[in-house]
């Protein structure tokens, strides 16, 4: 088992980086623009073959594995991509249907997020989507929107639309089982990871830059000692995650205590981080021109989806590990 991405795994890493950076840019969230995908974006996502890095060949996909698909989403969640990314990735991996999945994969069809709220569902993601995935630990299913009411909310989080979804009928694709679920937490460990990543850079260059008493604020203890644990709460969540990935890939029969232990460490590094970078930044941290608040509320959202906090613990207090 590789403990670290090495060869083809780091070439699709630059390639993710690359393409997100041109395509996503942080920047687009200060510049007015909607935080849904755009039909073409979307649609260029597909072409790149994004949205399938973890379907089988014969599926249509690349035929990857976790791996990949979390170096992928590492670099979505470094430029805070919104979760209709994600959704669209897992969707694609949920139908059997060939058609469907086809246009899934193509990202001629949309998808958002479909979370429990009571009574009804939060949609995250565009209300627009032609569909809206729901996925739980024993699986997942796909519905059409296009007959549900939706109401759009207020969202704390700039990279994500919300809304309220009432009205869903039989979904029009399932998949049973824990898979779905897998991926998602692969997915959004590694775009928290991102996130905090991205937090650390930020702090790591002002720190170099801005000065107090006539000295970079780098050279402050107060300052120094709170990055070297950033640092520390980073590689813990980098190499955790690289570790359940590969076991996902493996089919370890411990596999699904390690993603959980994942998403409970990229969860308390990137809140940590983003928390953090608002903090040692002083006054212009908590601007709405800065990136930090960007990094800060978007952790927050992720931190909730896939397994939060007392929900992983509970099951990481009874997981079984393999030798």
């Amino acid at each position: 088992m590789y403990l670290a991405p090495e060869g083809e795994e780091l070439e699709i890493a630059t390639a993710a980086a690359d393409f997100i950076a041109d395509a996503l840019p942080i920047a687009r969230l200060h510049e007015g623009v909607g935080p849904d995908m755009s039909d073409d974006l979307r649609a260029s996502l597909g072409e790149m073959g994004w949205f399938a890095l973890a379907l089988p060949e014969d599926k249509g996909g690349s035929g990857l594995s976790a791996i990949e698909h979390a170096l992928f989403f590492r670099e979505v969640g470094r430029q805070c991509g919104p979760i209709e990314v994600l959704a669209q990735a897992l969707a694609a991996n949920c139908s059997d249907d060939a058609e469907l999945r086809g246009s899934l994969v193509a990202g001629e069809a949309g998808v958002s997020l479909l979370v429990p709220d009571g009574g009804a569902y939060r949609l995250i993601g565009s209300s627009q989507a032609q569909y809206g995935l729901l996925v739980a630990p024993r699986g997942a299913a796909l519905y059409d929107l296009s007959i549900a009411a939706i109401t759009p909310r207020p969202a704390l989080d700039p990279a994500n639309s919300l809304a309220l979804v009432s009205g869903l009928v039989k979904p029009i694709a399932t998949a049973s089982g824990p898979g779905i679920w897998r991926l998602g937490q692969v997915g959004a460990a590694a775009m928290l990871l991102g996130l905090a990543e991205a937090a650390l850079d930020l702090i790591v260059e002002y720190a170099k830059v801005r000065e107090t008493f006539g000295k970079p604020i780098g050279s402050w203890q107060a300052v120094r000692h709170v990055c070297a644990d950033m640092a520390v709460a980073n590689e813990g969540a980098r190499a955790q995650l690289w570790y359940a990935a590969t076991a996902l890939k493996e089919g370890r029969g411990d596999a699904p205590a390690h993603l959980d232990a994942a998403k409970h460490l990229a969860n308390e590094a990137a809140q940590f981080a983003t928390d953090s970078t608002i903090q040692l930044h002083g006054g212009i941290g908590v601007t709405d021109e800065h990136d930090a608040h960007l990094l800060m509320k978007h952790a927050t959202l992720l931190s909730r989806l896939f397994g939060d906090r007392n929900t992983l613990l509970a099951s990481l207090l009874h997981a079984e590990l393999e030798d």
